[in-house]
């Protein structure tokens, strides 16, 4: 309980004994900077963008009370775009090279997450429906043959259920 309020501070207030230990402060691990701890829904399993739960700004926005909303910051399109902004984050055309590969780890997400019981069979569909309109969007080439691919009935933990449930 502090006995004097506000407490005096003694200078340099920085990493001085006089003035109680440092409080420390602990922030994630992050991967492209996005948090590694955690549920990992497939946004950041099979990343487009880096997303953060925070938002520091500055300038004429900083302390306008929108720290916590968070940012949505897409990867460049391209290997020479990356390059032209000075990005260190992998774009995504040398993460995904094309849509059925993107498709494949997707659905390896979306699995995971039904087997590990965090995610209802019957959200899937639209979940994986929308992760790869956002990866056509984000520069994923759709394939040379043919439109984009259909969302495959691929979800093994959902169909090992049906099955379980037919017995």
């Amino acid at each position: 309980m502090p006995t004097i309020n506000p407490p005096v501070i003694t200078l340099p207030y920085e990493d001085n004994p006089l003035n109680g230990p440092i409080y420390p402060t602990f922030v994630p691990k992050t991967s492209d900077g996005n948090e590694i701890a955690g549920i990992r829904l497939p946004e950041l399993t099979v990343p487009l963008a880096t997303y953060t739960g925070r938002a520091l700004r500055a300038g004429v926005y900083a302390n306008d009370g929108c720290e916590g909303s968070g940012q949505y910051i897409p990867f460049a399109k391209t290997k020479a775009e990356r390059k032209a902004s000075g990005d260190p984050r992998k774009s995504v055309e040398e993460r995904y090279d094309s849509i059925e590969k993107y498709q494949n780890e997707v659905v390896r997400a979306i699995n995971k997450l039904v087997k590990d019981r965090f995610l209802l069979c019957e959200d899937t569909d639209a979940i994986e429906s929308r992760l790869l309109q956002a990866g056509v969007n984000a520069g994923i080439l759709p394939r040379k043959n043919g439109p984009m691919l259909p969302a495959p009935d691929e979800i093994k933990a959902c169909k090992e259920d049906r099955d379980s449930d037919d017995d």
